[in-house]
Formats: C-alpha cells, structure tokens, sequence
C-alpha cells in the first residue's frame, strides 16, 4: 500500500482507532497475537480514491473498540459488493463446475474449497466468506455439524445447503443447525445463483422443490396418524435397531438407551451409527425426524 493510500485510509477512522487494508489483513491474519482481532468493516470509498477498499479494524483487548462509522472520511460502497463464495462439497467434480460458472459473474468470488467439513470450518476462519455452499453427507465431519461449528463462531454468516437429499428430516436438521438456504443439488444454476445473491442480502432461501415438502410436511402433523408400523417404514431395520429409534424418538439419552435395554454404551453406540447409514441421515436430528415422522416416538 503507498504512504498516500494508507494515510487516506488512516484518516478515515477516529482517534484511537487503526485500520487496515484487505491486501494487510491476508499479510497479517495468521500472525496476530493470542487476544487480538479483525473486525470486517466492508468496503468503503475514500476520498479522492477511485475504486473502494476493503477495511478491517484491529481489535486489541483493554482498548476502546466501539467507534462512529466511517462516514466521515468515507462513504459505504454500494455500486459493486462482490460475494465472498466458499464452495464445501466432497465432490471434486461439483466443485468444479460451479468454480467455472461462477468465474463468469462480477459480484461473485470462490475464495475458497473444501471437500470435507472439518476443512470447511478452518476454511471459513481463513478465506472469510460471506456465503459458504455446504454438501450435507461429507466425511469427517459433516455438512450440518460443520454448520453449527461455523456459525458459533460466525453467527452472521449465510450457509446454503446443496445437497441430493431432499427427505425432510435432512431440510429441518439443516434450518436447526442455522442454515438460511437449502437447494437441491439438480437445480437449474440460475437458483442456485438466486440462493447465493439472497442470502448474502440477509435473506433465507429455500427453494422451490423444498418449500414444497415443507408444506406438506405442516400439513401433514394434522393429518391422520400413519396406518403402517414401524417395521413397515424401516425394513432395513433390525428389531434392536427400531427399538434404538424409537427411544432416540423420545428423547431418550444414550445412556438411559443401555440401562433400559441392559446392553453397554458401546453397542448403543454402534446400534446408533448403523441407524445412521441405514436411513442416510447425517446425525441424531434427522434420525429422531424421520422416525417420529413413521410414527415413532
């Protein structure tokens, strides 16, 4: 940065208060001290500056942090705001594609992959996305734990799930987990890019083959209890395994699991993870869904 460029970003704050540049903060990010952090300001035009800066203030603990917005010296930059996209998905080939779609658009930028959600999460403290796409089933860890990860630490941050799943238990574990989109990964790219735009704007999207399911599934908790037992929805069930369910459908912990069931924690826990793979859920959430949903629990 010149000395020109600096001073008039300096300038731009109040006394007491220090700026920095995007190009300084990736310089510096990894290498702060325990303690010390950067809040994102957005971009901002500064005076007698033709394009818009990107602008972090450093946050040092004990010292004054809460200052007036940069209006005086600067004006909020509207005419471009470029999406911060990071693209999770196990698939490399997805991942891809939709790098190459997006590469064409102005107001949206890959700065960052992750094909698991253990990287996911890192990726977002180190590429500092506005938006992050989020495959459900990766391994590691997955979409919807990686979700609720992120957002404790990101809370303002919008995560769409893409995913092929589209059972309901996937969609209301994914809106629990805090995800404020959902789109099916066979969507046309045109509502995938709708998704994007809207939830970088503060809104929660989901699209149209979901917001369908979800309307049946509230139309469906007044209907009629299903006739068909519970070996009848889970034949790929075992008898222990439905008897696991239905407790976790309960609310049963496991703990209580084993003491009811005079099994150990271990075969509980193996019972559980053998739900899990059966019925393609990701975690308890979905599972407990889906069989209250068949009328357990």
């Amino acid at each position: 940065m010149t000395r020109s460029r600096a001073a008039r970003l300096m300038s731009a704050g109040c006394g007491g208060q220090v700026l920095i540049s995007f190009a300084t903060r990736e310089l510096v990010h990894d290498d702060l001290p325990e303690g010390i952090k950067l809040t994102d300001l957005g971009k901002w035009r500064l005076k007698r500056s033709s394009s818009p800066e990107h602008i972090f203030q450093l946050v040092i603990p004990d010292l004054p942090c809460n200052f007036p917005s940069l209006t005086l010296n600067a004006t909020k930059d509207f005419s471009m705001v470029t999406i911060r996209l990071l693209i999770a998905d196990d698939h490399a080939l997805f991942r891809e594609g939709l790098r190459a779609l997006f590469s064409a658009l102005p107001d949206i930028e890959v700065v960052g992959e992750a094909a698991d959600g253990a990287t996911a999460v890192t990726q977002v403290d180190t590429c500092q996305p506005d938006v992050v796409l989020m495959d459900i089933n990766m391994p590691i860890v997955n979409g919807i734990e990686a979700t609720r990860k992120i957002l404790g630490t990101h809370p303002n941050l919008g995560i769409i799930m893409v995913t092929m799943l589209e059972d309901d238990a996937s969609v209301f574990a994914a809106m629990r987990a805090g995800a404020r989109g959902y789109v099916l990964k066979g969507a046309h790219h045109e509502e995938i890019l709708q998704a994007i735009r809207a939830v970088a704007a503060g809104q929660a999207v989901f699209g149209p083959a979901i917001a369908v399911r979800m309307m049946n599934f509230f139309q469906g908790l007044n209907a009629a209890p299903r006739s068909e037992n519970a070996a009848q929805s889970f034949p790929e069930l075992t008898e222990r395994e439905r008897e696991v369910l239905k407790l976790m459908a309960q609310g049963v912990s496991n703990k209580a699991i084993a003491e009811k069931l005079v099994i150990s924690m271990k075969t509980v826990s193996n019972h559980i993870t053998n739900i899990f793979s059966k019925l393609q859920v990701a975690d308890r959430a979905q599972a407990i869904l889906r069989a209250r949903d068949a009328g357990l629990g």
